[in-house]
């Protein structure tokens, strides 16, 4: 479970809103450097966009930090227990039920729209479409970054700041839907963007989930840093084929 303080910071609930909502707009322009980059041939200019866009992803990962030290006891991260075999099945588990998951999901998805990604999907593929220094920043961004500042926003910020000690489910189920607004890129107004954002919810869901049962930000992050990892795994084969021929 999660150890937080008795009293949370800020305690106006709209102050806390106001936070969350700063926070959620950094973290939607965050990746704005990676799409400059991929629309420039200059590798110099390439590489400078990246690295402004790591540096800004690590302030705004500083940020957060500072936000979540004022309403959680203790360390945010703490030296896993390896030997903690039944704790590992069990993120193990989890791992895998969120991949069943989506993977039902995706193909309820094709099955009634024929639509086989979604748009977020589509814009990392057109960034990680050849060989080139943005498939590396956006590598680095996906399996890195995103998934530890990611989790500290919508698993360690929204558990810590709303519905902390009334409603259990009720932090679960928030931090499933507005992760998965961010990673739409748009509101859904068709059957198909409504199932992509059912996919992103539950997994949000699923990761909010993990973090409340453990109480460990590390077990939700590791577990979306493999999910992001797998994902990436076939874009980085087809950029390689590509550049090899």
């Amino acid at each position: 479970m999660i150890k937080m303080v008795d009293d949370v910071t800020p305690q106006s609930l709209i102050m806390r809103i106001i936070n969350f909502m700063v926070v959620l707009f950094l973290l939607v322009i965050a990746p704005l450097p990676l799409a400059i980059s991929n629309n420039i041939d200059n590798v110099w200019v390439q590489i400078l966009c990246v690295i402004l866009m790591l540096l800004f992803y690590s302030g705004l990962g500083w940020y957060v930090y500072f936000l979540l030290k004022k309403n959680i006891e203790g360390p945010i991260f703490t030296k896993p227990n390896i030997r903690n075999w039944r704790g590992l099945w069990w993120l193990v588990g989890m791992l895998f039920l969120m991949i069943i998951v989506e993977g039902i999901l995706a193909q309820l998805r094709i099955h009634l729209t024929g639509v086989s990604i979604s748009e977020n999907q589509a814009a990392i593929n057109e960034l990680t479409s050849s060989f080139s220094v943005t498939m590396v920043g956006m590598v680095i961004y996906g399996v890195l970054f995103a998934p530890v500042v990611e989790e500290m926003i919508f698993r360690g910020l929204i558990l810590n700041y709303f519905f902390r000690k009334n409603w259990w489910w009720g932090n679960v189920i928030l931090s499933g839907m507005i992760f998965a607004l961010p990673h739409m890129g748009n509101i859904p107004t068709n059957l198909a963007d409504t199932l992509s954002f059912v996919i992103y919810a539950t997994m949000g869901m699923i990761l909010a989930y993990v973090y409340k049962k453990t109480g460990e930000l590390r077990n939700s992050i590791a577990i979306h840093m493999i999910n992001n990892g797998l994902s990436m795994i076939p874009i980085l084969i087809i950029a390689t084929e590509k550049a090899l021929h």
